[in-house]
């Protein structure tokens, strides 16, 4: 029996790499070819409308893409491949990329404003009922008697705003309005004893 103790072999596995590698261009994508076989990457369009495009889509400042410079499948949509006899996933024509990470890789809902052919059903007034028309009423009515109590409020306000500033609020920050108001407070109390004083001498 020996002393030694034998190492036991383990088995390490390691991913499969290929020695050259493609990379999707567009900004916050990671995609490589050399980790993921279910991805295809694309060259930019000869087309240069096209190209045009594919450059405005992908929001990459500064970029010039070369020969080199590939855009992933996961920025296409399904209907923009065909799939040849061989089974390669090629890219169709005019095909330009729109899923991203920031619209989450969705297609945005089409525009609100655009014209679309939309029949309107006819009104009807199954759900009206006469609980509901007096509910309304009611409703109506209180909102009218709410709006006026508001304007009452709003000219009292109004008021009482005019008022204060014409208070002693408005005096008490201005040392030339208090100059004013008590100069003129001495000269009525001048014209008083001045005219009691030739009141006195008429009458006494």
């Amino acid at each position: 029996m020996s002393v030694f103790k034998v190492k036991e072999k383990r088995l390490t596995y390691q991913r499969q790499e290929k020695r050259t590698s493609l990379h999707c261009c567009v900004p916050l994508c990671a995609n490589s070819s050399r980790y993921n076989s279910e991805i295809s990457f694309h060259r930019f369009p000869a087309d240069p409308e096209v190209r045009a495009q594919w450059l405005i889509k992908i929001r990459r400042e500064n970029f010039s893409p070369v020969a080199c410079t590939r855009v992933c499948s996961r920025h296409f949509q399904t209907g923009d491949f065909a799939v040849t006899a061989g089974g390669k996933r090629t890219l169709n024509r005019g095909a330009v990329p729109c899923l991203f990470a920031r619209n989450s890789f969705t297609i945005a809902a089409p525009d609100s404003d655009s014209e679309m052919d939309v029949q309107l059903a006819q009104d009807h007034d199954y759900c009206v009922t006469p609980t509901t028309s007096a509910v309304t009423d009611a409703l109506s009515d209180e909102n009218e008697a709410l709006r006026r109590r508001v304007q009452e409020l709003e000219h009292r306000l109004e008021t009482l705003q005019l008022q204060s500033r014409f208070g002693l609020h408005r005096l008490a920050g201005s040392d030339e309005d208090i100059r004013f108001y008590t100069r003129l407070y001495g000269i009525i109390q001048l014209h008083s004893v001045l005219y009691d004083q030739l009141k006195c001498n008429n009458g006494c």
